[in-house]
């Protein structure tokens, strides 16, 4: 019995782990992106062999660049992005070339630690963001209120007593008195009238509009007003936005339809998150016909 005859080429052979075998005619760039699947590594290629020219006899063995090359690589393409930035520290762009040149002798880890190490120094802390507030003194000295209008928190303090000052808060400060604590957060108020999803039927005026519909909700402790907004539910356009100091309000007469409402308690804390949504719709009152019999029946 005749065994069949394998012809193994040793240029197409599988070479062991990080080396390569160069093929008849084959280039040094070749052998590059044959291996690692860029040409340019040819030079990383000669650096790791101890090469001086391009030309390599075929069957020559050569060590090629393995999986360390890829992170190096990596964290080369990083570094390059983070100290590619203006303004970047000296230091940085030292260890960013330092490990260039490593790459392109072969050396990665030692291309990998500096990239590392330019990475690091290329990362710029973030600009502290600036507060706007205004400081407002009464004519007599007697008192003093401070606004912030953007950025971070303002600290004020009086007697000993320090107090941060949140964007959109006001805080008076009475002469020789420390300034006051901060303010309870308002609750959102609880829906009451109408029930979730009723059916309003309301006789049409003369356009066809049906009214009236009242809101009502649970009072708030510590809110002054509070912010209504009524909403069609068919494309979510506003009908009606009123702040009104009860709790409770009639809304104007309405189209036929479904609509939804929400709101909000307004106070010296500020506003409350929105209540629940609650919706209702309302519908035309059918009229009833009564006919009175004649006594002619």
């Amino acid at each position: 019995m005749r065994m069949p005859l394998f012809l193994l080429l040793p240029w197409l052979a599988t070479a062991a782990q990080d080396t390569a075998v160069v093929g008849p005619n084959e280039t040094l760039r070749q052998v590059a992106e044959r291996t690692v699947g860029d040409a340019a590594a040819s030079e990383e290629i000669k650096a790791l062999n101890g090469l001086s020219s391009d030309t390599v006899a075929a069957g020559t063995r050569l060590k090629v660049p393995g999986n360390d090359r890829v992170l190096a690589r990596k964290a080369l393409e990083t570094a390059r992005t983070l100290v590619g930035d203006a303004g970047v520290s000296p230091e940085a762009e030292a260890r960013l070339k330092e490990a260039e040149a490593h790459f392109r002798a072969g050396r990665y880890s030692q291309a990998s630690e500096a990239a590392n190490a330019a990475g690091k120094h290329g990362v710029r802390a973030p600009t502290p963001q600036s507060s706007a507030f205004s400081v407002e003194v009464g004519a007599d000295g007697g008192a003093t209120i401070v606004t912030v209008s953007r950025g971070p928190p303002v600290r004020v303090e009086a007697q000993g007593v320090t107090r941060p000052v949140a964007v959109g808060e006001s805080v008076r400060v009475e002469k020789g008195s420390p300034p006051p604590a901060p303010a309870t957060p308002l609750v959102a108020p609880r829906p009451g009238l109408p029930e979730d999803g009723e059916l309003l039927k309301r006789r049409p005026d003369k356009a066809g509009r049906l009214g009236p519909v009242k809101l009502a909700w649970e009072a708030v402790p510590g809110a002054e007003r509070y912010a209504v907004d009524v909403a069609s539910e068919s494309d979510g356009a506003s009908v009606f936005a009123q702040d009104v100091a009860a709790v409770d309000v009639k809304l104007p007469v309405l189209p036929a339809g479904r609509y939804r409402w929400t709101v909000r308690a307004v106070g010296p804390a500020g506003r409350s998150e929105p209540s629940t949504a609650r919706r209702f719709e309302l519908a035309p009152e059918q009229l009833k016909l009564e006919v009175m019999k004649g006594q002619w029946q």
